[in-house]
């Protein structure tokens, strides 16, 4: 197989898992963002450094488009996708510039690129929402800043844990 024919099948997988866990997360609310968010954000960094950067941006853009489609990103909130969009961008580009430098600066970009995620996200929600003129419900405002705050780095953070012992199993492994 054509090597960019094999990573965008890899990637297409990766995708495939994170719409699985969303779909799941919507019917189980319960696991719904500490559990998806997660792995998401697991799938977002495997992603990248099995397929590459650019790879990993595109299921970071597509993760929350799909997320509303099946169900798993509340209606009122479909305004916030792009902002998502470039959250998740923001954090597959922070961790591609590190990721072939070794396992220690693999866990700082995960790291790093948790926190600009979270605060392009917290900041976001808070204050660019009004920049672009969306207006929300005070509830649905609300709602929005308290699962785009905190939540949000420590699911990057899980994520990228994850991710990061993934990727030395495979590599032990000789898969990659």
């Amino acid at each position: 197989m054509e090597n960019k024919t094999k990573k965008l099948v890899q990637a297409s997988v990766l995708l495939a898992i994170a719409i699985i866990f969303q779909i799941i997360g919507r019917t189980i609310p319960e696991i719904n963002q500490f559990i998806v968010g997660p792995i998401v954000n697991m799938v977002l960094i495997l992603t990248v450094y099995i397929c590459g950067r650019w790879f990993g941006v595109g299921v970071g853009i597509l993760t929350p488009v799909l997320a509303y489609l099946v169900g798993q990103l509340a209606a009122p909130l479909a305004p916030f996708i792009p902002f998502i969009m470039v959250g998740n961008a923001i954090y597959v580009l922070t961790f591609s510039i590190s990721m072939e430098k070794g396992k220690i600066q693999r866990i700082i970009g995960v790291i790093i690129g948790s926190v600009l995620k979270f605060l392009f996200l917290s900041f976001s929600a808070k204050n660019l929402i009004y920049v672009f003129g969306l207006e929300f419900p005070t509830k649905v405002a609300n709602a929005l800043s308290a699962s785009m705050s905190t939540p949000q780095l420590i699911t990057a953070l899980i994520g990228g844990a994850f991710a990061i012992t993934g990727i030395n199993i495979l590599h032990k492994r000789r898969i990659i």
